[in-house]
C-alpha cells in the first residue's frame, strides 16, 4: 500500500487511465509473483506471467501463493526465453510494459535492444528514479543511478531526453533540469562541467523540446535556493529543479542514498528509451519501491498511449552487472 504524498497523486492518475497490460518476466520467486497479484489487486496494470509454467507454478505452491486467473505465457525455463518472449509480445502491441522478474539486468535488456527487437528507440537506454521526498513540495527526477556507468556526452544527452520524457509523462510540462557537477562553473579538472556546459548549449540551440535546462550545478545549488543565491547563481533552474541529471552512476547513486536516507523518502524508477517502459527491480527493493515503480510505468505506458510513439533506435546501455 502506497502512502506517500506524490505517489498517492500518481496512484489517482493511474485510476483514470485505460490498464496496461505488462509481461511479467520470469516471474520464479515470490516477489515477482507478488507484485504481479499486487498489481492485479489494485488495478495498476493487468500482469501477464512469461516464463516456464511448471516452474511458476511450483513456486506460487511452495510460497502459498494463489495466482488465481493471472494468465500464464509457458516459455523455456531460461531467462533469455522468457525475455524474448516478452519482446515479441510487446512488439505486437499485446503488452504496453514489462517488469523484471528473477532474472539479471543483461538477460531482459538485451533482448529489448536488438537490431530486430521492434522496441528500440531513438536514443539509448537509461534509468531515472522518481524521488518522493518527506517535507519536499515537489517530487524530483533524478537519472541515471541505475545503468549507464560512466556516460560520455552523447549518452548524457539521451539520457536528458529520455528523462524529460518522461518528466512530461509524470504531468511536468516544462520540467526545470539541473545538470550536475562538483562545481558551479566550467573547470578543466572535472570533465563533467563541460558536458553539462556542452548540454546546456545544446537546449538553447533548441534540441530539447519544452524544458529549462542550466548546468554546471552543484548540488546544492540546484536543491537550494538559499544556497544558489550565496553561490551566485541565479536562473530558473537553481534551487528550484525538478529532475537531475547526475555525471556518472557513481555520483547518481550519491545523491540517491544521501536524500532517501536523510528524509526517508522513496524512490522508484523505470528503464527509460524503449517503446514501453521497464520495471527493473534490485534484489533489495522492498514491495512498497516495486509497487511505486509499477505505477510509475502505468502512467509513462499511458503517455506513450495518447501519443502513438512508435520506437525506433538506441546503443545498449553500459550495465552494471
Amino acid at each position: 500500500m502506497l502512502t506517500r504524498t506524490h505517489f498517492l497523486r500518481f496512484v489517482e492518475k493511474v485510476r483514470h487511465l485505460p490498464t496496461q497490460s505488462a509481461a511479467f518476466v520470469f516471474p520464479c520467486d515470490r516477489d515477482s509473483l507478488q507484485l504481479a497479484l499486487a498489481s492485479a489487486f489494485t488495478g495498476t496494470l493487468a500482469p501477464v506471467l512469461v516464463g516456464p509454467e511448471l516452474r511458476i507454478r511450483e513456486v506460487a505452491g511452495k510460497e502459498g501463493i494463489d495466482l488465481g486467473r493471472l494468465p500464464i505465457v509457458d516459455t523455456a525455463d531460461a531467462p533469455r526465453a522468457a525475455a524474448i518472449r516478452a519482446v515479441e509480445l510487446a512488439r505486437a502491441g499485446t503488452v504496453g510494459v514489462l517488469v523484471k522478474g528473477s532474472l539479471g539486468n543483461e538477460d531482459l535488456l538485451s533482448p529489448v535492444s536488438a537490431p530486430d527487437s521492434g522496441l528500440r528507440g531513438p536514443h539509448r537506454l537509461s534509468h531515472a528514479h522518481f524521488l518522493d521526498l518527506a517535507g519536499w513540495p515537489n517530487g524530483i527526477l533524478l537519472a541515471d543511478a541505475h545503468l549507464n556507468i560512466t556516460p560520455n556526452l552523447a549518452a548524457k544527452r539521451d539520457i536528458l531526453q529520455n528523462t524529460i520524457a518522461f518528466a512530461h509523462a509524470l504531468g511536468v510540462a516544462v520540467p526545470r533540469v539541473a545538470l550536475l557537477a562538483a562545481t558551479d562553473a566550467v573547470n578543466p579538472a572535472f570533465p563533467s562541467t563541460a558536458d553539462a556546459a556542452a548540454l546546456k548549449s545544446m537546449a538553447e540551440q533548441g534540441m530539447f523540446a519544452d524544458a529549462m535546462l542550466d548546468g554546471p550545478l552543484a548540488a546544492d545549488s540546484a536543491l537550494s535556493e538559499d544556497a544558489a543565491d550565496a553561490n551566485g547563481r541565479r536562473s530558473e533552474v537553481a534551487g528550484r529543479a525538478d529532475v537531475l541529471i547526475a555525471p556518472g552512476m557513481e555520483s547518481g547513486l550519491l545523491v540517491l542514498r544521501t536524500l532517501t536516507s536523510l528524509t526517508s523518502g522513496l524512490a522508484a524508477g523505470l528503464v527509460l528509451g524503449a517503446s514501453v517502459p521497464i520495471v527493473a527491480p534490485v534484489r533489495a527493493d522492498s514491495m512498497e519501491i516495486r509497487m511505486a515503480s509499477c505505477v510509475l510505468a502505468a502512467l509513462m505506458a499511458g503517455a506513450n498511449a495518447s501519443s502513438g510513439r512508435a520506437a525506433s533506435t538506441p546503443a545498449l546501455a553500459e550495465t552494471a552487472a
